[in-house]
């Protein structure tokens, strides 16, 4: 063999262990994606595919974690919103003479007179509705009617009418509930009582509200006894809601 074909040949085997290599490394290096396209890993560090959707839930987790952040914040927010109006009605003075209880109700900002009515209901009497017409009377017939203030006392009374009975409507609706429940823990027999309340159509659903409110209170002072009584209760009456 010549020189010339030697080298060839040496040339010829290096050239083939080259591309064996890389073909093995390339078995490694070129790495096909879920999504079809391949990628390149010369070091074949890479044993499996990239999978696909990674910035997006990424950006999925991030916003998750933002609403989380998000909520606590309005939660603070919605609980600093009550302690301050908590504290500007602590901080008004109800007055008990009724001119001066008429100007507070005129004074007050509309929002907040459902909240006084109620507060205030037990000044709101016969004898004031009574003093209120004689006000509107003498600002009518006065020689020179003042116009806005008579409007302003019409309007006033007509809202109180209106809404003292539906504050006494409301207190009604609360006070029958904890009677029957006051009925029915007091009776000997509970299980007549309860027949007896059903066939008078008392057991409703402001009853069975009732109930859950006696349960989540007991359980919260830790009385499992009376949770476990108000449950069985609750489980008897269900069956005559009506």
């Amino acid at each position: 063999m010549s020189f010339l074909s030697a080298r060839c040949t040496a040339a010829s085997l290096v050239t083939s262990r080259t591309s064996s290599r890389h073909a093995r490394r390339g078995r490694h290096a070129l790495q096909v994606s879920a999504a079809g396209g391949t990628s390149w890993d010369p070091e074949g560090l890479f044993k499996d595919a990239p999978r696909a959707g990674l910035i997006d839930r990424k950006l999925v987790q991030k916003e998750v974690a933002n609403d989380k952040q998000y909520d606590v914040k309005m939660l603070q927010f919605a609980e600093a919103e009550r302690a301050e109006l908590q504290k500007k009605r602590d901080a008004r003075k109800v007055p008990t003479i009724m001119e001066e209880l008429t100007e507070y109700f005129l004074d007050t900002e509309a929002p907040e007179m459902e909240f006084e009515i109620a507060r205030c209901r037990p000044l709101i009497t016969a004898e004031y509705f009574a003093f209120l017409d004689t006000r509107i009377g003498l600002e009518r017939f006065a020689t020179v009617p003042d116009e806005d203030r008579l409007a302003e006392l019409e309007g006033l009374r007509e809202y109180l009418k209106a809404a003292v009975e539906a504050v006494d409507t409301a207190a009604a609706s609360l006070a029958a509930p904890q009677e029957r429940l006051k009925r029915l823990l007091e009776a000997k027999d509970k299980k007549a009582m309860l027949l007896e309340m059903a066939g008078n159509n008392e057991v409703d659903r402001a009853f069975i509200d009732l109930l859950d409110q006696n349960i989540e209170g007991a359980t919260a002072a830790k009385n499992e006894p009376a949770a476990d009584f108000m449950r069985k209760v609750k489980q008897a009456a269900l069956r005559y809601l009506v």
